[in-house]
């Protein structure tokens, strides 16, 4: 946790009557409390030890309002607050079980949950750096702008992750986003007011609110009133707000007053009073700061498609707070899986040899390639009403956003497997439904819907939002991936690859399949070298290039050196003969 949060109050903790004393053991010795860090409505945070001597952070379910403590044991204080007392918790282990199982870069770990002392328990990593509080108030060094842009994306994808598991929140602000000092990552804690599926479980706990002046919405401030994603999203873009502007926010609840009192919002946006910021990126945070909830940003895929033409810093100036990533360098580099998809000139050679008498025997009876010859990239969009109409994928070589994923050739839209780079929260079976907001209505439009509307041959990245569903009629989520614009070549029948630049060259990798057959080669099979002839392919045209000469053969089955994996293969494709 942040030095601020270890020296929170000091007077006011000495004379705190109701937190566990240092060397009190719970869990019959598992975890061992070493002092006091922060108290709320719900509970209370301490810094401790496990059995292994790693320090920890224990949340302790004390809603101080229901309860009081007897020695180390705690209560209801009285006889008509028992039954509230043990709903609240209950539904604390409930929820800490439901949050153990989020798994986000940018999200605390929760890593065992029990119950102690009459009441409940979670214990989380303990995240070595300051927080955003600090960075503020000068007590931690001050981000940069590129920090700061690179922090709010990993927060918002974080938080959208844990809206798409049905939580919110609920008390977001700068003290409960850490910067990591390990890893460099910034990492979202504090669920301890956290509630899923967005319902209210009892009378008790909905009278239990965190509120905190400046970047608490209104609704936060009404017992019982209606929460959502965009209750989390107002604290995020007042976090941002203050993180930007160096300026407390104004309290909703003076917003509220002011307006209703028809004497303006005394909230003044950042468009037009901060500087050196993209106009996108400041705006986002306005909307989402609106006072009323009908006006905010909804989701945090709404909020990510505002930014999707601000781009994201690769460097830094503060290495500490962002660490290197490979990826950022090349993005067609494999997320998952071997990194390395080379192979020595000396295992190329031996394997072309092996493949050499192959194609000899190789039948010509489908005649040539068919190539339909340099196309212009994406598809074009028609004029006229939301989710403009867009061309097929043509034939040909073009430049493409890279394919996040295995396409069914029965369903493209359904995911039917992963590719080296395929997203983390990406899985088979998987429908994609929307793509940048557009309804999904033919599949096969997928690759040009994620392209439409930019100019490819400018970009070597493109931000896209994938709307999918893990079954036919399930909620519907989504998430935004930068993917990497690519050449693709595609061929007749659905054989499609893609090049990828990387810094030791091309690579023509295998995206999608002939729903007919014709082939033994799999989706993630890099093409090394051509088998007749020995050519390697180490250039986005070479594949077209190899094609194109030898439909003047009347050559319809190719063979090649791929690497498959970490292993070698022997892969062939079949053409029909387009003569």
């Amino acid at each position: 946790m942040s030095s601020a949060a270890l020296k929170m109050e000091e007077v006011a903790i000495e004379s705190f009557a109701d937190e566990l004393k240092p060397g009190a053991n719970l869990l019959r010795g598992q975890f061992t409390i070493e002092s006091f860090l922060n108290a709320g409505g719900f509970g209370i945070t301490y810094l401790a030890q496990d059995s292994l001597r790693r320090r920890v952070v224990l949340k302790e379910c004390f809603p101080s309002s229901f309860c009081r403590r007897n020695d180390t044991i705690v209560t209801p204080n009285s006889r008509q607050r028992q039954a509230d007392f043990r709903s609240i918790v209950e539904l604390f282990l409930q929820e800490a079980l439901n949050l153990a199982k989020l798994d986000h870069p940018n999200i605390v770990k929760v890593h065992q949950v029990f119950q102690d002392n009459e009441t409940a328990y979670m214990a989380m990593d303990h995240i070595h750096g300051p927080d955003l509080l600090e960075t503020i108030e000068g007590t931690a060094p001050k981000l940069t702008r590129d920090e700061i842009i690179i922090t709010l994306h990993k927060i918002l994808d974080a938080l959208g992750y844990v809206h798409a598991q049905g939580f919110l929140h609920r008390d977001i602000s700068p003290d409960n986003i850490l910067l990591d000092r390990t890893t460099g990552e910034p990492v979202l804690i504090d669920f301890g007011a956290a509630r899923k599926d967005v319902t209210r479980k009892s009378r008790a706990v909905s009278g239990l609110r965190v509120v905190k002046d400046g970047y608490s919405p209104q609704e936060f401030y009404i017992s019982g009133s209606k929460q959502a994603p965009y209750s989390d999203l107002y604290a995020l873009a007042a976090t941002f707000c203050h993180l930007v502007s160096g300026e407390v926010p104004k309290t909703s609840q003076e917003r509220l007053s002011s307006i209703a009192n028809r004497e303006g919002d005394p909230q003044r946006p950042l468009v037009g009073r901060v500087k050196g910021y993209p106009k996108p990126f400041l705006a986002a945070i306005d909307k989402a700061m609106s006072i009323f909830p009908k006006d905010r940003l909804q989701s945090a895929a709404e909020w990510q498609a505002m930014l999707r033409d601000v781009p994201v810093p690769k460097v830094v100036s503060a290495p500490a707070l962002v660490s290197p990533d490979p990826s950022n360098a090349t993005p067609a580099l494999v997320r998952r899986g071997p990194r390395d998809w080379l192979v020595s000139t000396a295992a190329t050679v031996l394997l072309i040899a092996g493949l050499s008498s192959l194609a000899d025997d190789l039948s010509d009876r489908f005649g040539s390639a068919s190539i339909a010859g340099k196309a212009v990239a994406g598809a074009s969009a028609q004029a006229g009403g939301q989710g403009a109409a867009l061309s097929a994928l043509p034939l040909g070589q073009f430049r493409s956003v890279q394919m996040p994923f295995v396409a069914d050739p029965s369903e493209p839209n359904r995911v039917a497997g992963l590719l080296p780079w395929s997203p983390e929260w990406m899985q088979p079976a998987q429908l994609i439904v929307e793509v940048n907001g557009a309804p999904v209505q033919d599949g096969n439009l997928i690759p040009a819907m994620m392209g439409a509307g930019s100019d490819l041959d400018q970009l070597d990245q493109l931000k896209v939002i994938f709307g999918y569903q893990a079954e036919p009629g399930a909620e519907i989520l989504r998430r935004m991936e930068t993917l990497a614009v690519v050449d693709r070549l595609a061929l007749e029948g659905g054989l499609v690859f893609e090049m990828h630049d990387t810094p030791t060259g091309t690579r023509t990798v295998v995206v999608a399949l002939p729903a007919s057959g014709g082939t033994d080669l799999r989706p993630g099979d890099v093409l090394l070298a051509y088998s007749k002839t020995g050519e390697t392919l180490g250039t986005a045209t070479a594949l077209a290039d190899i094609l194109a000469r030898e439909k003047e053969n009347r050559v319809a089955t190719y063979g090649f050196a791929v690497q498959r994996g970490s292993g070698m293969a022997v892969g062939s494709f079949q053409l029909p003969d387009a003569s």
